[in-house]
C-alpha cells in the first residue's frame, strides 16, 4: 500500500504561488530600495547646492544667487515628488508583503494537511501489519493442533 495524498496537486499550486509571491515581494523591496537611492540622491545634491551657494555668496552675482534659488526649488519640487514614489511604492510593498504571508499560510494548512494524512496512513499501515501478525499467529497456532 503506497501513500497518496489526494490533494497533492493543490499543495504544489499553494508551493508556486507562494514562490511567485516571494518573488514579488523580493523585486518590490528592491524597487523601493532604488526610489529611496533615488530620493537620498536629491538630498544630496541639494545639500551639495545650498553648501555652494552659501561658500560663494560674497563673491557671487544677484543672477547666480537667483540661479541657485531656482535650482533648490526645482530640487524640492523633486524631492516632494520622489517622497510621494517612496509612499507608494511602501504601500505597495505592504501588499506585496500581506499577500506572501497569505500564500505562505495557505500552502502552510496544506501541508499540515498532508502530514495528518500521513500519519493516518501509518497508522493504517501499522493496525493492517497487527492483523497479519494476527493472522500469522493464529494459523500456526491452528496448524500445530
Amino acid at each position: 500500500m503506497k501513500f497518496n495524498f489526494k490533494l497533492e496537486r493543490v499543495l504544489n499550486y499553494k508551493r508556486t504561488v507562494e514562490d511567485l509571491k516571494k518573488n514579488q515581494y523580493g523585486f518590490v523591496k528592491q524597487k523601493l530600495n532604488r526610489e529611496e537611492n533615488k530620493l537620498d540622491g536629491f538630498m544630496e545634491r541639494k545639500k551639495a547646492i545650498i553648501n555652494e551657494k552659501d561658500s560663494s555668496i560674497v563673491k557671487t552675482k544677484v543672477g547666480n544667487l537667483v540661479m541657485y534659488n531656482n535650482y533648490i526649488k526645482d530640487i524640492n519640487r523633486r524631492i516632494e515628488e520622489q517622497k510621494k514614489v517612496v509612499a507608494q511604492v511602501q504601500e505597495e510593498l505592504e501588499k506585496s508583503k500581506e499577500e506572501m504571508i497569505n500564500a505562505v499560510k495557505e500552502k502552510k494548512i496544506f501541508e499540515k494537511l498532508k502530514e495528518n494524512k500521513y500519519e493516518e496512513y501509518l497508522y493504517q499501515v501499522k493496525k493492517e501489519e497487527e492483523k497479519l501478525n494476527d493472522t500469522i499467529v493464529n494459523f500456526k497456532i491452528s496448524t500445530r493442533q
